[in-house]
């Protein structure tokens, strides 16, 4: 297609977006309160180095850089009916790129819930969501597009013998595939049973003890010796939120997990992990969030990969006045393939680590209650034990939100 064609088309395609929101404007003034409510958004990203391809990798058309336009629509609804709370959102974005158009795609992201009540001891959740997310070149071997389709399956139920302790069992089921198979040996079926004791006292922290097995398969990969295929999970956590003081929260869990694999046991894993946020309010313009994970598989890695994942966040705020904030983000990751050959380690041993540093700057601008304004830049410098993993990207972009 004629990239002056596809401008225009971006240029027509924001406008309409600026259109509905004027429209939507009069509308957007409902009671908060309204079950219903509607959001449309609008972002717009520079990217230097698209595919994230090392120095000297040759990019698609000779073109390392792109444009990308998403529109973004959604709906969701909350309501709550006697001791029943019923939640379902979906979300549909569209991406369109301006010199590598073969990329363009459009993605739902739904979710439903019902938070459900029996009497003054027995609680629970029920509920079902599905996404589709495109997976970043960072993690891609190649530059042809890979999204993900993943959907999950859970049920709850806890039972309050005290106004303050719970005891609770909870299973789900996981699901994730590709679209067009284009990642057979990253496919994953998991089953999770958890059984948890919560302690919530009056001052609204809440301490929770899990302890979690997991069944996992890869059933795109093949079952002979060696292989990462089947695998069986433990997990044993300790996750709450926890006002510390006036300016102090602290969020997140901390544990320990145990994976064996029953072709692999070389590839078993056994140790700490944990995810925690520090969130620091010194002033009423100022903010520090400091946050820290170490984690096997996390849920945001698009790839089913041995890895494990190692990371430190700092992000201060500032809110220079009542609707300017101004943001920066610092973030140091390692992660430790344990030698994966997908991505082309040397799978007879423990090598295969890269590092990742991130730095970016945001601006938030929110004119009023239902339309945000933010700006952005982030530069991100990766270096790795081989090579051709090995790039660096800056990234900026523009998006807008609004709710109706």
């Amino acid at each position: 297609m004629n990239a002056n064609v596809r401008i225009n088309r971006t240029r027509l395609g924001g406008r309409a977006v600026i259109a509905a929101l004027a429209l939507a404007h009069g509308a957007a003034m409902a009671d908060e309160a309204d079950a219903l409510n509607f959001t449309v958004s609008q972002a717009a990203y520079y990217e230097s180095n698209l595919y994230k391809l090392a120095d000297g990798a040759q990019a698609p058309g000779g073109k390392r850089h792109d444009r990308i336009a998403i529109t973004g629509l959604g709906a969701a609804f909350d309501r709550v009916y006697s001791r029943q709370r019923l939640r379902a959102a979906l979300d549909v974005k569209h991406a369109s790129y301006a010199i590598h158009d073969y990329l363009d795609y459009t993605a739902p992201d739904a979710r439903l819930a019902w938070d459900w009540q029996v009497g003054n001891h027995f609680s629970g959740l029920l509920s079902h969501d599905y996404r589709e997310s495109l997976a970043g070149f960072e993690d891609v071997v190649g530059v042809q597009q890979t999204i993900l389709l993943y959907s999950r399956t859970g049920a709850s139920a806890n039972y309050w013998w005290h106004p303050n302790w719970a005891a609770g069992l909870g299973v789900s089921s996981a699901r994730s595939r590709y679209k067009d198979d284009a990642r057979p040996t990253s496919e994953l079926d998991a089953r999770d049973l958890d059984f948890n004791l919560t302690y919530r006292p009056a001052s609204g922290n809440t301490v929770v003890l899990t302890l979690r097995q997991t069944d996992g398969r890869y059933p795109g990969r093949p079952a002979v010796a060696g292989s990462i295929r089947d695998y069986q999970q433990r997990d044993y956590r300790l996750r709450g939120e926890w006002r510390l003081t006036g300016a102090t929260v602290i969020s997140g869990y901390l544990g320990h997990t145990g994976r064996s694999y029953d072709l692999a046991p070389n590839r078993d894993f056994s140790g700490v992990t944990g995810r925690l946020a520090l969130q620091w309010v010194p002033t009423a313009k100022t903010s520090i969030n400091v946050s820290w994970r170490r984690e096997l598989g996390a849920d945001q890695d698009l790839f089913n990969n041995y890895a494990v994942t190692n990371a430190i966040t700092l992000a201060p705020n500032w809110a220079i006045t009542e609707k300017i904030r101004l943001g920066a983000t610092l973030e140091y990751s390692k992660r430790d393939y344990g030698g994966d050959p997908e991505l082309g380690f040397d799978g007879t041993d423990s090598t295969g680590e890269d590092r990742t540093r991130r730095y970016g700057l945001n601006l938030q601008y929110q004119p009023m209650r239902t339309l945000q304004l933010i700006a952005g830049v982030q530069k991100v410098r990766r270096t790795s034990v081989l090579a051709a993993r090995e790039y660096e990207a800056e990234t900026a972009w523009i998006t807008g939100r609004f709710a109706f």
